[in-house]
């Protein structure tokens, strides 16, 4: 995605957001740090510590206490945050015992979430 400075970085939104990844205030906003992906995406240590919500993170982590996330979504669904509708996609931020079936669900996030049961 490297160009010239003159030339806008075509397809990168879509790329993005196809590969599950949000980014920027509009996106994320006020959301904790573990509720964007940030640990699945490697942008957070659990080793090395000094770091704004460095505590709340850390307890989230070790309590497995991740109860939403922000996923993609092919279309609309409920709270969501931002839309896209040029690209027929959407952000929102979901319980993830409701996630729906238009959510795009990548495979470096699938083992953060709750498994169906073959029971």
């Amino acid at each position: 995605w490297l160009a010239s400075p003159d030339e806008p970085a075509a397809g990168w939104l879509e790329h993005r957001l196809r590969r599950g990844v949000c980014e920027g205030r509009a996106e994320i906003g006020d959301i904790l740090w573990l509720e964007c992906n940030a640990a699945e995406l490697n942008g957070v240590s659990f080793t090395k510590g000094c770091f704004v919500g460095q505590e709340n993170t850390a307890r989230m982590n070790w309590r497995s206490r991740v109860n939403r996330r922000l996923l993609v979504l092919s279309g609309e669904g409920e709270r969501t945050r931002v839309e896209y509708p040029e690209l027929g996609l959407s952000v929102a931020h979901l319980r993830i015992d409701a996630i729906p079936g238009n959510a795009i669900v990548p495979d470096w996030l699938k083992p953060a979430l709750p498994q169906p049961s073959t029971a």
